[in-house]
């Protein structure tokens, strides 16, 4: 329980579950990681096992990243509601390719019980809240943005973005074309959903990688014509370059 499932890549069924505990509350949790792959409707799931956590967690949030990549931040290592006495402030960082997580910079403020974490559309992480019980010492009415690796350069500058001058549509049906111009030459494109947590759960969160064809600085993708994969609602398009850098997002509708 009080872990977090996050499907990386909607269109391979990969969704990946870290932390949790056996009970809700007054167990300690656990550094578990494990892959889920679903494929065709009543095919049996398969669950791989993978390197763990560094850090136990309960009570944590995670974010899918443009690029894949998953953070994980907050919880605490024996989760009791409105406390922060276990918390663990040194989030993690997933690589799909590798299977592995690595440790980031720690954050300032504990995010425990009742906080969040959600992409924004300039590709960085905003952590924020917990606590939400009276007056009592563990109240957090603030956030943290926390801006990843593939924002800056290797000497710490900010690495320059690509930008999506314009899109053929802002509001499109499951399996049609989107058309993208850019002010430059990028490698790759996404489409993350706009996510909604609450207690360590946004099932609202999902990305979908889409393979371009180009010509010129003009680009076109195709959204998945399955409705399961790519659920209506607003999703953010990210575009980016051969370094992985992404560019500030532009707001896609899907509808049925």
């Amino acid at each position: 329980m009080n872990g977090n499932a996050i499907m990386y890549d909607a269109v391979n069924g990969k969704i990946l579950t870290v932390g949790g505990a056996p009970n809700y509350q007054d167990n300690p949790a656990t550094t578990n990681a494990r892959i889920i792959t679903i494929g065709a409707p009543g095919a049996v799931a398969s669950v791989a096992q993978i390197g763990n956590m560094a850090y136990a967690r309960a009570f944590h949030n995670s974010v899918v990243m443009p690029d894949g990549k998953v953070l994980v931040v907050g919880g605490e290592s024996y989760p009791i509601p409105f406390s922060d006495n276990t918390a663990t402030n040194i989030p993690e960082l997933f690589n799909p390719a590798t299977s592995s997580f690595t440790s980031v910079n720690p954050i300032s403020i504990p995010r425990t019980y009742h906080s969040w974490a959600l992409l924004l559309p300039d590709a960085t992480i905003i952590s924020g809240g917990g606590g939400l019980c009276g007056a009592c010492a563990t109240n957090h009415p603030n956030a943290q943005i926390y801006s990843p690796a593939y924002l800056f350069k290797a000497d710490g500058s900010k690495a320059a973005r690509p930008v999506i001058n314009s899109v053929s549509a802002t509001t499109v049906a499951v399996g049609s074309k989107i058309t993208v111009t850019m002010n430059r030459v990028v490698q790759s494109f996404s489409l993350v959903r706009f996510g909604s947590g609450t207690h360590s759960v946004n099932t609202d969160q999902r990305r979908i990688p889409l393979t371009p064809t180009a010509s010129g600085l003009t680009y076109t993708v195709t959204v998945p014509s399955d409705p399961g994969v790519a659920l209506v609602g607003s999703w953010m398009l990210f575009a980016m370059d051969v370094s992985g850098v992404p560019s500030v997002a532009k707001t896609i509708i899907i509808r049925a």
